[in-house]
C-alpha cells in the first residue's frame, strides 16, 4: 500500500460551521480539532508504507480514531461507526460532513502494521512529544510511579484443561502446516480425540488424575513422532514450542513412564493457558489474577497538569523494583529523567537506590522493613565497612568478615559476618539475638547502608511530608481503569498487550492535553483582561506554563 499525505492545515467549511456552532470551546474534540489535529501527521508513519500500490487510508486518521476509541473505551466496530455519525469526531479529525467512513477491520490492520514494523511506541511518543513542546513537563521535575494488575483476555482453566487445550491447539496447527505428515503419522482416532475442547466438569479426582496421565502420555508420543519423522517446518510451529514447554513444566519420566510432576516450575515461568502463553499467574495481598502488571509513571508537579511519561508492561509475578531500570532508560531516551521519583516500598531496594542515584534521580519511597525473626536487627549493630569491623550491641567484635558464597559456589556481592560462638553463648542478649548453636551471623548486602539510611529517613516528619506527592498516582490508575479499560486486556500476545497499554496511556494523555489547553487559554484570557483593566504600560503577572 502507498501513502498519500493528508493535508491537515484546513478544516472543511461545513464541519467547521457545525462544530463551532454546536460544540463548546471546552469540548475535548473541539480542542483537538482546533489545536491538535496535526499532533499525529501522516509523515510520522511514512516508513511503514511502500512507495507503490493502492492508496492507504490515512494513518494519522486511523491513529486518532484509535486514540478516540480508547478515550471512550469502545471496540473497533463501534469506533468505525462513530467516525461516520458523530460530528464532534469529524470536527476533531477534519473530515467532511459527508465522509462515509471505513471498514472497522482497518483499525486492526493499522495496529498490526505498527507492530510488524516495531513502531508500537510511536503514537505514545508523538503525543508525549507534543506535551513537551507545549511546555507542560518540567525538566528534572517530580514524577511518580505505581503498578496495576491487568487481567489477560483468557479464562481461568484447570491443570487438565491447560494440557488438553495445549495438545489440541498443537494438533490443530499441524493439520494445515503438514497435512501429508498428519495423514501418514497420526491415527484418525488421535486427531478426533483432540479435535474439540474438553472440560473437567463433574470428573472425580481419580478420573481427573487418569485423564492427566493419558494426556501427558499422548503429548510425549506426539513430540517423539515429530522429532523422529516430521520435516523441520511443523516442528518449528509456535503451538509445538508451547507444547514442549508445557510438557517440560508439568510432566516427567519416571521408570520409562510419563507422569505429572509433583512440583511444577516457578510461577514466573509457568504457562497457565496455551491461548496466550505470555500470561502469568500472580497474587498480591490476597488478590489473584492471570495477566500482566503495568507500571505507570506520571509527572507530579503541584502547579501543573499531570501527564503520563511512561507505561511499562511487566510479568504479573515480577517484583516492582525490577521494572525501574527500563523505566529510567526510557525516560532518559525521551529527555524526561525526573529529579525526584516517588514510589511505594515495592520499588525501593539497595540496587535501585544506588542506580537511581547514579542517574541523578532521587528515588523517594520507604524501604521495606527488616523482617528477620531476630529481635536484634542488623541496624542494632555498628558496621564499619571500610575497616571490615562489626560490633554487636554488647560491644563484642565479629571474628569473621568475608565474601558470602552462593549455593552454586560463586562469590556473592554480600558480606558474611560471624561472631564467636563462645562469646554469644554467654551473652545475656542471646535470646533476642540468635537461637542457633553457633554465634550470631550477619549477611550484609552491597547497598545495606543506603537501605538503612532510607529506613531512618522514613521515620521523619519531613519525609512523610515529601511522600504526599505519591498517592495521587492511585487516582490516575483508577482513571485508566474506569475510563480507558486498563483493568482487562482486549488482545492476546505479549507485543499486543504492551501496545494496548501504550495506546490507553496515549489516549489518557491526549484527553488531559485538551483539558490543559483549555485551562491555559482561560488563564491567558483572564490575564489579558487584568492587563486591560490596569491600563496601558502595566504588565500582567507571570503565568505558570
Amino acid at each position: 500500500m502507498t501513502l498519500h499525505i493528508r493535508d491537515l492545515a484546513e478544516m472543511p467549511a461545513a464541519i467547521a460551521a457545525v462544530g463551532q456552532t454546536l460544540l463548546p470551546e471546552s469540548n475535548p474534540y473541539r480542542v483537538i480539532g482546533d489545536h491538535l489535529a496535526d499532533v499525529l501527521d501522516d509523515a510520522h508513519f511514512a516508513a511503514l508504507y511502500e512507495t507503490t500500490g493502492r492508496a492507504a487510508i490515512s494513518p494519522s486518521l486511523l491513529a486518532l480514531v484509535t486514540l478516540f476509541q480508547f478515550m471512550e473505551n469502545s471496540p473497533d466496530r463501534e469506533a468505525a461507526e462513530q467516525v461516520v455519525v458523530r460530528l464532534d469526531w469529524k470536527y476533531a479529525l477534519h473530515l467532511p460532513v459527508t465522509y462515509a467512513g471505513f471498514d472497522f477491520s482497518c483499525l486492526c490492520y493499522f495496529r498490526r502494521r505498527l507492530l510488524e514494523h516495531a513502531q508500537e511506541r510511536l503514537v505514545f511518543e508523538q503525543i508525549l512529544g507534543q506535551i513537551q513542546a507545549l511546555g507542560f513537563v518540567k525538566k528534572r521535575g517530580k514524577q511518580r510511579t505505581d503498578a496495576l494488575a491487568v487481567l489477560g483476555a483468557v479464562r481461568q482453566v484447570s491443570a487438565l484443561e491447560t494440557v488438553t487445550e495445549t495438545l489440541r491447539l498443537a494438533v490443530r496447527a499441524l493439520a494445515p502446516a503438514a497435512p501429508d505428515w498428519v495423514a501418514r503419522e497420526l491415527p484418525a482416532s488421535f486427531v478426533e480425540a483432540y479435535a474439540h475442547s474438553r472440560a473437567d466438569y463433574r470428573l472425580s479426582a481419580d478420573e481427573r488424575a487418569a485423564a492427566l496421565q493419558q494426556v501427558g502420555h499422548d503429548g510425549v508420543w506426539l513430540l517423539e513422532r515429530l522429532d523422529a519423522t516430521a520435516p523441520v517446518a511443523p516442528r518449528d510451529l509456535e503451538a509445538i514450542a508451547v507444547l514442549r514447554t508445557v510438557w517440560e513444566q508439568r510432566d516427567e519420566r519416571v521408570d520409562g513412564r510419563v507422569q505429572v510432576r509433583a512440583k511444577t516450575v516457578d510461577c514466573t515461568e509457568l504457562i497457565v493457558t496455551p491461548h496466550d502463553p505470555g500470561v502469568r499467574a500472580a497474587e498480591k495481598r490476597g488478590t489473584k489474577w492471570r495477566g500482566d502488571k503495568v507500571h505507570v509513571t506520571e509527572t507530579a508537579e503541584a502547579d501543573t497538569p499531570h501527564f503520563l511519561t511512561d507505561v511499562t508492561t511487566a510479568a504479573a509475578p515480577s517484583v516492582d523494583s525490577a521494572a525501574l531500570p527500563l523505566i529510567r532508560q526510557r525516560l532518559a531516551e525521551r529527555a524526561l529523567p525526573p529529579g525526584e521519583q516517588y514510589v511505594d516500598a515495592g520499588y525501593v531496594s539497595g540496587p535501585q537506590l544506588a542506580q537511581s542515584q547514579d542517574a541523578g534521580i532521587d528515588l523517594v519511597g520507604p524501604a521495606l522493613p527488616d523482617t528477620t525473626s531476630n529481635q536484634l536487627k542488623i541496624a542494632d549493630f555498628t558496621i564499619d565497612r571500610a575497616a571490615k569491623r562489626a560490633i554487636c550491641p554488647q560491644g563484642h567484635t565479629a571474628v569473621k568478615w568475608g565474601v558470602s558464597i552462593e549455593p552454586d559456589g560463586r562469590p556473592s556481592v554480600h558480606i558474611q559476618i560471624q561472631f564467636a560462638a563462645a562469646v554469644c553463648a554467654a551473652c545475656p542478649l542471646r535470646p533476642q539475638c540468635t537461637t542457633g548453636t553457633s554465634g550470631r551471623s550477619l549477611r550484609l548486602s552491597a547497598h545495606y547502608e543506603l537501605v538503612a539510611a532510607r529506613r531512618r529517613e522514613a521515620q521523619t516528619e519531613e519525609f512523610r511530608e515529601r511522600m504526599r506527592a505519591r498517592p495521587a498516582i492511585e487516582a490516575t490508575l483508577s482513571e485508566l481503569v474506569r475510563k480507558h479499560g486498563l483493568r482487562r486486556h482486549r488482545y492476546r500476545g505479549e507485543a499486543k498487550r504492551a501496545f494496548e497499554n501504550l495506546l490507553k496511556g496515549a489516549a489518557c494523555n491526549l484527553k488531559r492535553l485538551a483539558r490543559a489547553l483549555v485551562a491555559r487559554g482561560e488563564r491567558d484570557a483572564a490575564a489579558s483582561a487584568q492587563t486591560v483593566g490596569r491600563g496601558p504600560g502595566v504588565a500582567a503577572p507571570p503565568l505558570a506554563a
